[in-house]
């Protein structure tokens, strides 16, 4: 149920190379040893132990995260961060003005909406982002039953959801990071806030999120989240009389996340998250309530940023694994389309077979901006994906199946940055 930015703590590291700070706070960084693989003794073998935390450099610290990779990778070479969004509530604040929303009903979490991997490339100076949908049915590692992805890390289970994901699309998972409710809300404060224009009103009566007016507004980390969050998103171009359901549930979603992502690595570079004093700052806000695998070292990040210093956050290719809506039971799910020549070419990049500069979309002719959306007490229609609501012809690049535009998105204005 969260928005994840792995990559800010990245570049922030990056930014403090050769600062003693840096090495300090790795000593207080939470640490998730993901258990090696265990052979399945039976379908009703137990689920594995869930993740043990423990300090950086404490003996014990676990066999490598992956029984399909070999950790640390060497310099230069691409690195897979599985990137989890954890709902846990354990640090919100029964009295504050928004723990209603988050602690109803005695809910504490400890599960995940928001299952992501992130591909840094240094040899290419590129990164792509790669999200799971939370219905997409799997076969559940360890279990010997199918079930929803986000089933796979019930109780905060790394190990299983590593291995699911191993098992399902061939993905190896080099490190893992996870982050809950206030890492999120804490980065977003961190770097000051993020920009965004709003055509128009929007909300989300499940998530909090209510935006009363067209303007360029500037989310803290509590509204953020509430952005972030957003199923069933909402907006308005009768000014609020009548609304328009957004209609794509966790796919649209998706796409608000990962251009999100992208606004919150720009705003930190923009605020000097490659100046060491800088960055030191950001990791003091960011780092209490961030996990990581315990064979990802300070060193492997620094070195990784280091290559990573040119990086343009702009650059950052998403995708989403395709599928298909089907019912399974009572429960509706989707089917993911690995046989889709897209998602086959998509995979392979992330699979270390190819690089992203290779997954090149085709050139369309130039075309009116489409539309999306399902009205909801009206009939009018679905804004254009247009700054100002103007609909505009341009010639753009044909997306890969996952790469599409589902869902809406509020526009990138230069003026609201």
């Amino acid at each position: 149920m969260l928005l994840v930015n792995a990559s800010v703590v990245l570049a922030c590291f990056g930014a403090a190379v050769g600062v003693r700070f840096a090495n300090a706070k790795a000593n207080s960084i939470r640490r998730v040893v993901i258990e090696p693989r265990a052979p399945l003794s039976s379908p009703l073998s137990p689920p594995p132990a869930p993740p043990v935390v423990v300090p950086v450099g404490a003996p014990g610290t676990g066999e490598p995260i992956s029984s399909s990779t070999t950790v640390p990778r060497a310099p230069g070479k691409a690195v897979n961060f599985l990137v989890v969004g954890s709902d846990s509530r354990a640090c919100i604040d029964p009295k504050a003005d928004d723990a209603g929303q988050f602690l109803a009903n005695g809910d504490t979490g400890n599960q995940s909406d928001t299952i992501m991997v992130l591909r840094v490339e240094p040899a290419t100076n590129q990164a792509a982002i790669l999200s799971f949908p939370r219905d997409l049915f799997v076969k559940l590692a360890g279990s010997g039953r199918s079930g929803r992805i986000n089933a796979a890390f019930s109780g905060g289970n790394a190990t299983r959801l590593v291995q699911t994901i191993e098992d399902n699309f061939g993905v190896p998972i080099d490190h893992y990071v996870q982050i809950d409710f206030c890492a999120f809300k804490s980065i977003v404060d961190a770097v000051g806030g993020v920009k965004i224009a709003f055509e128009y009103p929007a909300r989300d009566t499940h998530s909090g999120l209510w935006v009363p007016e067209p303007a360029c507004v500037e989310f803290d980390g509590t509204n953020a989240l509430r952005y972030a969050r957003s199923r069933y998103f909402e907006w308005s171009t009768s000014g609020g009389r009548t609304w328009i359901d957004d209609g794509t549930a966790d796919r649209g979603r998706i796409r608000r996340q990962q251009d999100f992502i992208k606004r919150v690595m720009q705003k930190a570079i923009d605020k000097g998250a490659r100046r060491p004093q800088v960055a030191a700052k950001l990791l003091d806000a960011t780092l209490k309530y961030v996990q990581f695998d315990s064979e990802l070292k300070v060193n492997d990040l620094l070195d990784l940023a280091a290559q990573l210093r040119s990086f343009d956050p702009a650059t950052v290719r998403t995708f989403r694994i395709d599928g298909v809506d089907a019912w399974v039971g009572d429960q509706q799910v989707i089917r993911p389309s690995l046989a889709n020549a897209g998602t086959k070419q998509i995979l392979a990049v992330f699979r270390g077979e190819t690089s992203l500069a290779a997954v090149a979309p085709t050139t369309l002719a130039p075309t009116t901006a489409p539309t999306s959306g399902a009205t909801s007490g009206s009939d009018e229609p679905s804004p254009p994906a247009s700054v100002g609501g103007r609909s505009t012809t341009t010639t753009k690049a044909a997306p890969l199946p996952g790469e599409d535009e589902v869902g809406y998105l509020p526009p990138d204005d230069p003026t609201c940055r």
